[in-house]
């Protein structure tokens, strides 16, 4: 990918993602993306995440979870990632191990926003899962929509659907942005 005089190796940051998958054991991978993004991209992959999963046996209750993770993942990405020249850049990792299923999702943000992502994701993992939930309701009830239309529930979702932690990095992207990477995992028995 490249932009005016700045390029971008997409390929090598997913290459990398997918060999750290598989050095984890997530030897399956369902879904890997990682290209310009839109509305209509975000339904294709929702639904095939749905459909992949579903013809490959994973129970009914995982899949709803994954797919909300999906969901609210990737529409963050498009309310709240910043462009790349004209596009929306997003990554989406979907793969499988023999008891776990990861997710990683990562979009272009300012880097002036790495401290307040970091903080955000920190204070969700500092909770245990009836804190997160319990602060998700109180985040619908009470939460303020911000100028981009979120109220700050997307991570909290991905939080409470896994049931697990939200890893994170920072990948250096041009001089004034970061590639942001969110990842996590879900058990496949409940």
């Amino acid at each position: 990918m490249q932009v005016g005089t700045a390029h971008i190796d997409t390929q090598a940051i997913l290459e990398t993602h997918l060999k750290r998958f598989k050095a984890d054991g997530f030897q399956h991978v369902i879904v890997a993306h990682f290209g310009a993004i839109n509305q209509d991209l975000v339904n294709r992959l929702s639904e095939q995440v749905e459909e992949l999963l579903f013809s490959a046996g994973a129970k009914k209750t995982v899949i709803k979870r994954i797919f909300s993770i999906v969901v609210e993942g990737l529409q963050n990405v498009l309310l709240h990632g910043e462009k790349y020249g004209s596009e929306q850049i997003c990554m989406l990792i979907v793969a499988v191990s023999n008891n776990q299923y990861r997710v990683a999702m990562g979009n272009v943000t300012n880097s002036s926003e790495k401290s307040r992502l970091e903080g955000y994701v920190g204070h969700l993992n500092s909770m245990n899962n009836e804190e997160v939930k319990a602060f998700y309701l109180e985040t619908l009830n009470n939460g303020l929509i911000s100028e981009k239309g979120g109220a700050g529930l997307g991570f909290i979702t991905m939080r409470m659907k896994s049931k697990n932690q939200l890893l994170h990095e920072f990948i250096e992207w041009t001089e004034n942005q970061l590639f942001f990477v969110i990842t996590t995992v879900l058990d496949k028995e409940e």
